[in-house]
């Protein structure tokens, strides 16, 4: 059997040797260190542990969900552009960023960007109106219908 990864001693000068157990022990690692239970990660591993039977129980989709919440990866995590991130916080919101920059795009048809930075820099502002104006009227619409509700303590 070979010998266990050593990150001190590099392969010649080619990055290191990588054995299976390597990728067991970054799998255990990372998972642990995303906060997930150790129970969990050991029988993922195929480990047999005491909750052995009331992980089972849970059935392999609690797992998987487990796992892919975690989002354990071996390759880089993309960057996510500032523009791409204000877009998925509308559509957690319920809100379409893409209908939202149209009607701005059709609302000033005059306007003209010199870089592309300009022009995202126009579209977060606009994707941030539209969400204080959304979150504004969710609130007003709550202070109204609790104004509307006597209280009797």
């Amino acid at each position: 059997m070979g010998s266990r990864l050593d990150y001190s001693k590099p392969n010649c000068g080619k990055g290191y040797d990588l054995h299976v157990h390597s990728l067991r022990k970054f799998f255990k690692t990372q998972l642990m260190a995303l906060g997930v239970q150790p129970d969990y990660i050991d029988y993922m591993m195929g480990h047999t542990v005491d909750t052995y039977h009331d992980i089972e129980s849970k059935g392999i989709e609690f797992l998987r969900n487990i796992y892919a919440n975690a989002g354990l990866s071996i390759r880089p995590k993309a960057q996510t552009s500032k523009i791409d991130m204000v877009k998925e916080f509308i559509r957690g919101m319920g809100m379409n960023p893409e209908e939202i920059l149209t009607r701005q795009a059709l609302a000033e048809p005059h306007r003209s960007y010199a870089v592309g930075k300009d022009r995202e820099e126009d579209q977060i502002r606009a994707l941030c109106r539209a969400f204080k104006e959304n979150l504004k009227r969710e609130l007003d619409s709550t202070n109204q219908s609790d104004s509307g509700v006597e209280s009797h303590i």
